[in-house]
């Protein structure tokens, strides 16, 4: 599939007394902001008993690099993607709605179609896309990734991301055997491949020598960057859905009057099954404003916390173990065994200036990590290093 065709568009997303009578198809993305996918966007134009309809959606295909789909396992992240839009978010829509919520969890985008090839099976080929609603035309949009996002982007995140844990919680503690049926098969955990975690070793090596502070926690640095590739088994109870690459590329925005009303969430790729810890270390200490975690760290955990308790009691779930206490227990254990190497990587695409980003299908081993690093990269490096090391996290 070229990165402007889809083949068989008409078998791949229907609406009911609708016929696909044309569709156009272009480039979504500049290079730089989505690194696992190609994402095209398509516009649809329908005939329908009333005259014309016009959806604009977005497709995601799988990338032409195979060096890329090797490092995103491809051929099962991609099944998994479309397993959790088509058939675990209106699992978890539909148990909010028997449970009489008054919120139903709405941080996904609209679902229109998928397929993993043309000619059946369970195989991921090159013909394989997920059709979604196109977030831009609602005035959604990703913001400056450099900065950071604010205090008040970052507690509508945490409320989704509490919104996606307690209710996957919730289902597993009502519904286990359906958990475990339906949704755990398509939650696998995600794991850099040893050859490319030394080749971005060697990268954040380079960054370390060129900051001064960091030249004598080298060591120290690289023994909290090597426990990413020891698996962490999920943990009872608080094992959950975790996103796992919740970050600022991921997160879409719609503000009024420059004010954030609501948030996106978005690439469900490399979900997996485990703490909601992970996420959240993750998010705030790779995409939230250095400043606002300096000074609001304690408040936005308790303020994720809260909501998290409050789906859980609205699901008539027993939240007695869910403690404030436990929960930072888990987000001690996290930042320490699987979030720092995370956090680190993700640095990279984040602060990578536009001239040295390159297009998704030339990606390789020798052009994908940087040799030279940015003041602003430097600076955050230096935040999150020392701020894991304040929570003897490091």
């Amino acid at each position: 599939m070229n990165t402007h065709q889809i083949k068989n568009l008409e078998d791949l997303v229907h609406f009911p007394g609708a016929k696909i009578v044309n569709h156009e198809v272009t480039n979504l993305t500049s290079p730089g902001e989505n690194f696992g996918s190609v994402m095209l966007s398509v516009d649809i134009l329908f005939e329908t008993a009333t005259g014309t309809k016009k959806i604009q959606a977005v497709a995601k295909t799988v990338p032409p690099n195979e060096f890329i789909q090797e490092i995103f396992n491809t051929s099962v992240t991609f099944r998994n993607e479309i397993a959790f839009y088509k058939d675990t978010i209106p699992l978890l829509q539909n148990f909010q709605k028997q449970n009489n919520m008054e919120t139903i969890i709405n941080f996904a985008p609209k679902y229109y179609g998928s397929r993993l090839n043309l000619s059946g099976g369970n195989n991921v080929d090159n013909d394989a896309a997920l059709v979604l609603e196109n977030l831009k035309v609602r005035n959604f949009s990703t913001l400056e990734q450099v900065k950071g996002l604010g205090y008040d982007v970052a507690k509508i995140v945490l409320t989704d991301l509490a919104y996606l844990h307690a209710v996957s919680l919730g289902f597993k503690l009502k519904h286990p055997e359906i958990f475990e049926k339906e949704i755990l098969p398509y939650l696998e955990e995600w794991l850099p491949k040893i050859q490319n975690h030394n080749r971005l070793k060697s990268s954040v090596g380079l960054l370390i020598d060129e900051i001064e502070e960091m030249r004598p926690l080298k060591e120290r640095i690289f023994d909290g960057f090597d426990k990413e590739m020891i698996p962490v088994p999920p943990r009872e109870p608080f094992a959950t859905i975790t996103h796992n690459d919740c970050w600022v590329n991921n997160i879409m925005v719609k503000l009024e009057s420059g004010v954030p009303i609501q948030t996106k969430l978005v690439d469900y790729q490399i979900c997996s099954y485990g703490s909601p810890a992970r996420d959240l270390v993750f998010f705030l200490f790779s995409s939230v404003k250095s400043d606002v975690v300096e000074n609001c760290y304690q408040e936005l955990v308790k303020w994720y916390h809260e909501k998290f308790i409050s789906v859980l009691r609205e699901l008539d779930c027993d939240t007695t173990v869910f403690t404030l206490e436990y929960l930072q227990r888990e987000i001690d254990f996290e930042a320490k065994n699987s979030q720092f190497g995370h956090v680190i990587f993700m640095l990279i695409p984040i602060f990578m200036e536009r001239k040295n980003v390159v297009d998704i299908s030339k990606l390789s081993h020798e052009n994908m990590l940087p040799t030279e690093f940015t003041d602003l990269h430097k600076e955050k490096f230096a935040f999150v290093v020392n701020e894991f090391l304040k929570r003897n996290w490091l």
